[in-house]
């Protein structure tokens, strides 16, 4: 279970350093905005620390962020930190959740890379909402990409469901019902903000998360 559940960090992971660094690069921020999403990296370090009981590699990218954080300042600030320490932070947990797809076989190997785009996207979104980021155009995008990344979880989910023999895929019924709910349940609750067209709130995506986080431990225990 645990070995299953570092999968999903690692992949979120991932996915939100790599989300956060495009903002941190590209976005036109304040610098108070800045230093809050400087902040915002450490609860990734935290992840990848999570990460290595399951998989040693996760100490590559532990470490490189865990010193692009402590050399970035948390406060106002117009300065990035040491961007090519978070370049190869990003190069490490990349070489990290590639490793651990390629040990798991395909089908579940490329769950997990559904899984970069699906749970950090909706991780990165959460980390935003709390920095209190005012890139309106990443409210819309990361729905969007998570939604499609959910369909694309449903898809392998269903391609690796009938190639099992007829005895083994009757006895994961439930847990294939369990997981594609629960998905369908995170990114309904997550896109609820473009419907009403107001701003996400924090709890909304924290339960999002939940919910993805869950269907995507389910969906890897079931096709392991």
């Amino acid at each position: 279970m645990y070995e299953v559940l570092s999968s999903v960090v690692m992949s979120g992971a991932l996915g939100a350093q790599c989300v956060l660094t495009l903002v941190l690069l590209k976005g036109d921020i304040c610098p108070g905005q800045r230093g809050r999403l400087h902040k915002a990296f450490w609860y990734l370090v935290a992840a990848w620390a999570l990460v290595i009981p399951f998989s040693p590699f996760a100490t590559l990218p532990f470490i490189a962020l865990g010193i692009f954080s402590l050399r970035s300042k948390s406060g106002k600030t117009r300065l990035s930190g040491p961007i090519p320490v978070l370049h190869l932070a990003n190069g490490f947990g990349a070489l990290a959740v590639l490793l651990a797809a390629w040990q798991q076989g395909v089908s579940v190997g490329t769950l997990m890379l559904s899984q970069v785009v699906l749970v950090g996207a909706i991780t990165s979104h959460c980390l935003l909402v709390r920095a209190r980021s005012r890139l309106q155009a990443f409210h819309r995008i990361l729905p969007v990409a998570g939604i499609v990344a959910a369909m694309l979880m449903a898809v392998i989910i269903a391609m690796a469901s009938t190639s099992l023999p007829e005895a083994s895929a009757n006895a994961l019924v439930t847990s294939v019902l369990t997981s594609l709910g629960l998905v369908l349940l995170g990114v309904m609750v997550w896109a609820v903000h473009l419907l009403r067209q107001t701003p996400p709130h924090l709890l909304q995506l924290c339960c999002a998360l939940m919910a993805i986080v869950g269907a995507s431990g389910v969906a890897l225990s079931t096709l392991a």
